[in-house]
Formats: C-alpha cells, structure tokens, sequence
C-alpha cells in the first residue's frame, strides 16, 4: 500500500481525507515529482560551469546551488509516495 510522508497530513483535522486526495492525484503529484527532477538537473549541470568559476563571490554562488538542490530535495521527499 502506498503511504504519503506523514508531514502532509500533520497537525490537520482529517488526515484520511487528505491522504485519499493525494492518492486520487498521484499522477499530478508524479509529474511534479519529474519537474523538480528535471530543475534539479539543470542547477546541477549550471552549478559545474567553468565560467562560474570566474565570479568573485563564488562561494555565495555555491552555497546558493547547495541550498536551492537542498529545498528541492525536501519537496521530492514530500512527493516520495508517487515513485511506488
């Protein structure tokens, strides 16, 4: 049986009905799962540039890669339930 992560449903007054919701829109929930995949990717890849090297706050630009691929991350978690 597929389950969705428990943060969807935390803190609501019916969590059941939330839960049926999200597995009636699984195939919704799947293609924003691809999405986010595919914006990973692509931070990923510009994150390796050459060129970026070349900009004096390299750093920050680093840490803001690191930190956008980190939330993308969090919201693939959220969406695990649509890989099963």
């Amino acid at each position: 049986m597929t389950k969705i992560n428990s943060k969807w449903t935390a803190g609501v007054e019916n969590p059941e009905e939330i839960e049926k919701k999200m597995l009636e829109q699984k195939e919704l929930f799947k293609r924003w799962y691809e999405i986010i995949t595919q914006k990973q990717k692509a931070n990923d890849s510009d994150q390796l540039k050459k060129g970026n090297y070349e900009i004096p706050n390299w750093e920050l630009r680093q840490a803001d890669y690191v930190g956008y691929n980190r939330c993308l991350e969090e919201f693939k978690a959220l969406l695990n339930y649509t890989q099963e």
